[in-house]
């Protein structure tokens, strides 16, 4: 059975263990995850959840991210999923083409307060989620999974979770193969909404917390789900685009999927990174006037100019149909001199939706053979009114560094807690392994500035 040396493996993951650099890696995710997701807590998707819980009357201790007034584990994980993606600012896990860190974290968290679990336990489960999204997004991805319309992250998200959850539970082998194999029967979402703008990855993230966290629970009381959900005859290996379930992903010795992510720089997808980062870089280095340019292509490999919604020359209805687009990405770097969320939530400027239509994406083979070697890079040439091109190659994906994460956390911050807050938030999750209650974290992350 696949899921079986898996779950043995997720269980057996512990804090002294781990290597320094994986203990930093689990620090940071967590920090720009709590961060990071702030500028999303007033979101429409976010504020729908959370009124959903509070009309069923769902009271606690577990914090919302930047609300006032705590309420129930599975409530505190679901609104603070959602709100993780909000701006596209999580991590990214390549092989699997999905975020971990927007589903494990927040239901790690919410289960951890409840418990009052110490900071070590708070990572060795962090780390178990995205071993499990990891390690079953590389069993069942193929290269027809997103050109089917399915969504990566959002299939594998509930295996994540549900680890997370189950070893915050304290579940052995056996429950955590349970829990496993019942949230492999929530697996879901799809890609349209980068055609149409609206929130839908956001409520993908919210299912997936929830369902993972719930999978995990019954597991607790005994459910049971089937064992072969992966590789039976009509399981997930079966019924997903391509038919693949590559059960040595499961069981690959080597390092934590942890180590393989890296946090995003930019708000958007992570295939238009390279080229945020291409055309800022051209920006930066004034060598001409953006209203002298007559035309820009984008350089891309075959993956990265055929996912879902990339390929957008607008208009972009919504935010997240602005964050998916490489001429979105071109077009905020040269009308508003950078990629950032105050360009994001001016998605629909007219003068961003006019250039993006300058703006086109080609097939660039440099780029396509880097990607052979698993670099996501990209080209961006400006031909100029007078016949100058100008041009910026970006080999690989930027990677936000510590520094960016916390300047990030202060700059989001602001709006939500005082200098005083803001650097005992940073000191507490730098001091997460020493933490005897993960309470001492994330009680901060409740404002308090009026």
């Amino acid at each position: 059975m696949a899921l079986s040396a898996l779950s043995d493996h997720l269980t057996h993951i512990k804090f002294d263990d781990l290597p320094e650099a994986t203990v930093e890696k689990t620090k940071l995710a967590i920090l720009n995850f709590l961060g990071g997701s702030l500028p999303g807590a007033d979101a429409d998707a976010v504020l729908s959840e959370k009124r959903i819980w509070e009309e069923q009357g769902c009271t606690g201790a577990c914090v919302v991210i930047g609300h006032r007034g705590g309420t129930a584990p599975l409530a505190a994980a679901a609104v603070n999923a959602a709100m993780g993606q909000v701006f596209l600012q999580e991590d990214c896990h390549e092989a699997s083409l999905s975020h971990p860190g927007v589903a494990v974290i927040p239901v790690v968290l919410a289960v951890g307060q409840a418990k009052k679990a110490s900071g070590r336990a708070v990572a060795e489960a962090v780390v178990s989620g995205y071993e499990a999204q990891g390690r079953i997004g590389k069993c069942l991805m193929t290269p027809e999974f997103p050109q089917n319309g399915l969504r990566p992250a959002s299939f594998f998200a509930p295996f994540g979770a549900a680890a997370g959850a189950a070893r915050m539970l304290g579940l052995d082998a056996e429950g955590m193969l349970r829990a496993l194999s019942i949230a492999a029967n929530t697996a879901a979402g799809v890609m349209e909404f980068v055609n149409v703008g609206t929130p839908d990855i956001c409520v993908q993230n919210c299912f997936a917390a929830k369902n993972g966290m719930t999978a995990a629970c019954m597991a607790a009381n005994g459910l049971s789900g089937a064992r072969t959900i992966l590789e039976g005859r009509f399981g997930l290996g079966s019924a997903l685009p391509g038919g693949a379930c590559n059960r040595d992903a499961l069981t690959a010795r080597g390092g934590y999927e942890i180590d393989e992510t890296f946090i995003k720089v930019h708000p958007g997808c992570g295939h238009v990174l390279p080229t945020a980062q291409a055309a800022e870089s051209l920006v930066r280095r004034g060598l001409f006037d953006p209203r002298e340019v007559e035309r820009v292509t984008v350089g891309v490999s075959k993956g990265g100019g055929t996912f879902p919604g990339v390929d957008n020359g607008g208009p972009y209805t919504g935010t997240i149909s602005a964050m998916m687009s490489h001429q979105f990405m071109v077009s905020a770097a040269f009308v508003r001199g950078a990629v950032g969320i105050p360009a994001v939530k001016a998605f629909a400027d007219p003068e961003i939706n006019a250039f993006a239509r300058k703006v086109f994406v080609i097939l660039d083979e440099e780029v396509e053979r880097a990607s052979r070697s698993h670099r996501v890079g990209a080209r961006v040439t400006a031909t100029l009114k007078d016949g100058r091109t100008v041009s910026a190659y970006q080999e690989d994906t930027p990677a936000q560094t510590r520094e960016g994460v916390v300047t990030r956390v202060k700059d989001f911050g602001r709006a939500y807690f005082s200098d005083a807050r803001l650097e005992k938030i940073l000191d507490a999750a730098a001091r997460l392994p020493e933490l005897r209650d993960i309470n001492a974290l994330m009680d901060l992350f409740e404002p308090d500035l009026a």
